[in-house]
């Protein structure tokens, strides 16, 4: 698996993880899976564009282009052009749906039901904050500020459950992080090329050859560093 693909794996599960905290506000929770599979799209057609290569504005583009007609088609099937493209319906729905799920979350008690409005706002906003991650940490090989989305994502969570997001879920976001970190990191020792150690004990003084156990040491220090 190339860098870059590794990445793009790290940033989708990065995301899932950190939308792990709102698993518990919904019953049931299986908008999970659509957030997933949809996500998963995304993250392919960015994956296809990166290779082709299109320049990063448009592969962005492309990117939010995919994310709303697969989210037409799951959502205002019926109100689109050949199920999937959007028209005027398809947003006059999606604001309705949008409004009727904010009515839902300050109606119902935690968990609240899977409405169609509840659904289309995680949803959307999963795959909202999925697409962000994607852009900073494999479009624009910045993982860290990718961070700052996923946080904003265990916050709303924490936010909505009123501060009683427990701390597997945490703990589960901020591995997902360590997770994007570690290989972003990977990625970028890669590109350094081959690692060489000091001399080896039967060689002469000063030589350098390379060393399998040194060759690994950055990427085992950087483990460390993440588990503390």
């Amino acid at each position: 698996m190339s860098g870059r693909a590794r990445l793009t794996l790290a940033a989708w599960a990065a995301t899932l993880m950190g939308a792990g905290a709102l698993l518990p506000l919904v019953k049931p929770a299986t908008w999970i899976f659509t957030a997933a599979f949809v996500l998963a799209l995304v993250s392919g057609v960015g994956t296809l564009a990166r290779r082709a290569p299109l320049a990063r504005p448009l592969t962005v583009l492309a990117q939010l282009l995919v994310t709303v007609l697969v989210l037409t088609a799951i959502f205002a099937r019926e109100q689109a052009v050949l199920w999937f493209l959007p028209g005027p319906q398809v947003f006059t729905h999606a604001a309705d749906l949008f409004r009727a799920g904010a009515e839902d979350v300050g109606r119902y008690a935690i968990p609240a039901p899977d409405t169609e409005g509840i659904r289309l706002m995680l949803v959307g906003g999963v795959v909202g904050i999925g697409l962000l991650v994607d852009t900073l940490a494999v479009t624009f090989r910045r993982a860290a500020p990718a961070g700052l989305p996923l946080l904003a994502l265990y916050s709303v969570a924490a936010g909505l459950s009123g501060g009683g997001a427990g701390w597997l879920w945490f703990l589960l976001a901020a591995s997902g992080y360590l997770l994007l970190l570690l290989a972003e990191g990977r990625d970028r020792l890669s590109a350094w090329g081959r690692v060489f150690g000091g001399a080896q004990r039967s060689g002469r003084s000063g030589s350098a050859v390379a060393t399998g156990g040194s060759a690994f040491a950055p990427a085992r220090t950087g483990r460390r560093i993440g588990a503390v």
